[in-house]
């Protein structure tokens, strides 16, 4: 969005696709952000914390719910590290995608 001249002007967007020095980045899908939240409740110890988390990810709205249990139910030592853990599968999958075009992070 940010070099397309219908947002920027056309003085200086950029032809990304002309560009070898950029890359596109699809955006991301919900199925591994649903998949970070189930392998996290895999590894909650507090059984009925686990399991309303469980209950939480079980059709639409599940973001929504998971989050709500998280913020709600459980203690700040397992939402810092859900947040932590999730950030780090994020830049792992940034990492691949970079790897795919033989570039690495700076």
């Amino acid at each position: 969005m940010l070099t397309d001249a219908a947002y920027v002007g056309e003085d200086v967007a950029i032809a990304v696709a002309d560009d070898p020095d950029w890359v596109w980045v699809a955006p991301a899908g919900s199925r591994d952000g649903w998949q970070d939240m189930a392998a996290f409740i895999d590894t909650v110890a507090d059984l009925d914390l686990r399991r309303r988390l469980e209950i939480a990810i079980g059709g639409k709205g599940a973001f929504r719910r998971f989050k709500d249990v998280l913020h709600q139910d459980a203690d700040e030592r397992t939402r810092k590290r859900w947040y932590l853990e999730r950030e780090d599968r994020d830049l792992g999958r940034a990492r691949a995608l970079l790897a795919t075009h033989g570039l690495r992070p700076g």
